[in-house]
């Protein structure tokens, strides 16, 4: 068959598809809100696709996956130790791959500025303080959604040798550190979490060097000063934060989740004039650090959105 007759088929039939208006359900569920905000920052600027938010899911980045799985989405925020965890139990979970690489998700440690935690040992009435991630070990450190995951692998891979407790959610976190259940928080993505910006009471302190070091695999560096409360800047490690899809099948969700791929690439100039902060950190052509998925080049139109 005629090469050329082959090409012009082929846009026939991309054209058809998109005159469809097909939808993508896209999990944003996040303990901090932040997943929720950056879909409804990129579908203020989406024409050509139909990007909603799939509804009754919970359970931030880990409940977004398994929505995902379920076939309650077509597409899902989460961080990408999550998904490193998940795939390391489960070879299954190999035809999920990235359809946008985003930004990375800084590791929030937070502890109290006046702690209620009390030393072990030698002096069990003493209050202590700590200055790294380091120094919680044997301590209670609490997290919801996928900073669970976050965590378990700072205290297992990591050596960090704290014990992790896990929330419903961000709320129940916060109010644990206050309490006194907890002797830090952990909460994983791009500050400044929504959150967090008006707690009080509470610093921040770095992941440290020698956890650091043994799971440089799986994170980045990165550095925290986006809180008013927090005078100074904090090194810590970040996941990098993705919209994943199971790899396609039909050519129809290819052109579908393509489209939504264009959609974002061109909105992005735009988000990271105007958007959330969080936008600064995409890098253009950033393909992220899991299988990258392969989909056709297509064009869609933008809407014209209010500067």
């Amino acid at each position: 068959m005629n090469k050329m007759f082959v090409a012009v088929i082929a846009a026939v039939a991309m054209t058809t598809a998109y005159a469809e208006d097909p939808t993508v359900k896209v999990a944003a569920d996040s303990s901090s809100g932040t997943y929720a905000k950056a879909l409804n920052e990129i579908v203020a600027h989406c024409e050509g696709v139909n990007v909603i938010q799939a509804s009754g899911v919970s359970g931030g980045a880990v409940g977004n996956l398994d929505a995902l799985v379920n076939n309650q989405a077509q597409a899902a925020f989460l961080h990408s130790d999550v998904y490193l965890s998940k795939s390391m139990a489960d070879a299954s979970y190999a035809r999920y791959q990235t359809l946008i690489a985003l930004y990375p998700e800084p590791i929030h440690v937070i502890v109290l500025n006046e702690s209620k935690s009390k030393a072990h040992g030698y002096n069990p009435f003493a209050k202590v303080v700590f200055t790294t991630l380091g120094d919680l070990k044997e301590y209670k450190v609490g997290a919801a959604g996928g900073g669970v995951y976050t965590a378990q692998i700072l205290t297992g891979q990591g050596q960090g040798g704290f014990e992790v407790v896990a929330f419903n959610s961000g709320k129940e976190v916060i109010d644990a550190l206050a309490n006194g259940q907890i002797d830090a928080a952990i909460f994983v993505g791009a500050a400044p979490l929504p959150n967090l910006q008006n707690i009080q009471g509470v610093h921040l302190i770095p992941v440290g060097e020698l956890i650091a070091s043994r799971v440089s695999t799986v994170y980045r560096q990165a550095k925290i000063s986006a809180y008013k409360w927090q005078t100074t800047p904090v090194a810590t490690l970040a996941p990098l934060a993705n919209i994943m899809a199971k790899k396609p099948n039909s050519e129809t969700r290819k052109l579908v989740l393509a489209q939504f791929r264009s959609c974002f690439n061109k909105a992005l100039p735009d988000l990271q004039d105007d958007g959330s902060p969080m936008w600064e950190n995409v890098q253009p052509g950033d393909h992220g650090t899991l299988t990258w998925m392969d989909l056709p080049d297509v064009d869609v139109k933008m809407k014209a959105v209010k500067k």
